[in-house]
């Protein structure tokens, strides 16, 4: 069985990797790790690849293959899923694959008008996937906010 945890290249996803990797190592799963990629390309990943004089596709490999690298104790592979949403393409992509345990996924933390104008990728995973998602909070002064300081 395969923990699948979606990467967008960001620092904030990436926090996701290390508790899904405890899972896999844990009960003995594989890590997937999967980027999205289509023609809807976020702006600064197109930015960071003509800045690195590469493409997007292959910006996209390096990060996924040298982050699979960093995982030396557990068994990982990576994939570029193909689609021009990530939530949607996501969705259907563990809906297609019969081995796909669980998705493992980091929150951005946002809330309110910010939420709703920049979309929510996890929030629609959760809502439509058909496996179960754990998300990881990103937020830091989460503790701050709930006692009202």
């Amino acid at each position: 069985m395969k923990i699948v945890v979606p990467l967008d290249l960001s620092e904030v996803a990436t926090k996701a990797i290390e508790p899904a990797a405890d899972i896999a190592r844990g009960i003995g799963d594989e890590l997937l790790l999967v980027t999205v990629s289509g023609h809807r390309i976020r702006t600064d990943l197109r930015e960071l690849a003509d800045a690195e004089n590469t493409g997007v596709p292959e910006l996209i490999d390096q990060y996924l293959t040298s982050t699979a690298a960093e995982l030396s104790d557990v068994d990982v592979d990576y994939r570029v899923i193909p689609g021009d949403t990530a939530a949607g393409t996501l969705v259907d992509f563990t809906d297609a694959a019969d081995d796909i345990r669980m998705i493992v996924m980091a929150t951005h933390g946002r809330t309110g008008v910010e939420r709703w104008r920049l979309g929510n990728v996890t929030e629609k995973v959760v809502r439509h996937a058909t496996v179960p998602v754990m998300v990881i909070p990103t937020r830091t002064k989460v503790s701050a906010e709930l006692s009202g300081g």
